[in-house]
């Protein structure tokens, strides 16, 4: 009984790194990646609700990362830069963005990652469709 109790405090106390390390997500039982960290803000994908969320001081940008696109970009270590920093540039130059109020958010993605990461900004919607470089 002493070790599940352990077991469990260590688990929570690991759910606390920032950003989380993939290999948490397993453990956890998550489908959250930390894609990657770009001129102050945090890149994370949620899988499960196919959300790409930018996490900035006091803002948060929210892409729709359908399956068919984001699987393949989440796990190429190559490509993640490339695409983030593209994104980054739409949100620097106000294009493809939409202001979206909490409860809009919340209704559209059902993501507790979106609700916990957001929950003091200011919310922005980016219509952002990536390329995905194909191999050859």
């Amino acid at each position: 009984m002493l070790r599940i109790v352990l077991l469990s405090l260590a688990t929570v106390a690991l759910a606390q790194f920032r950003p989380r390390p993939d290999w948490l997500n397993g453990v956890l039982g998550s489908t959250v990646y930390n894609l990657d960290m770009i001129h102050g803000h945090t890149v994370q994908y949620d899988d499960r609700h196919d959300l790409v969320i930018l996490v900035g001081r006091d803002n948060c940008y929210l892409v729709d990362a359908p399956d068919t696109t984001w699987d393949q970009i989440a796990h190429d270590k190559d490509t993640v830069p490339m695409i983030t920093e593209e994104i980054y540039h739409l949100i620097t130059s106000k294009t493809g963005l939409t202001q979206m109020t909490h409860s809009d958010a919340e209704q559209e993605y059902h993501s507790r990652l979106e609700e916990w990461e957001c929950r003091s900004k200011d919310i922005f919607k980016l219509k952002y469709t990536p390329v995905v470089p194909t191999s050859s």
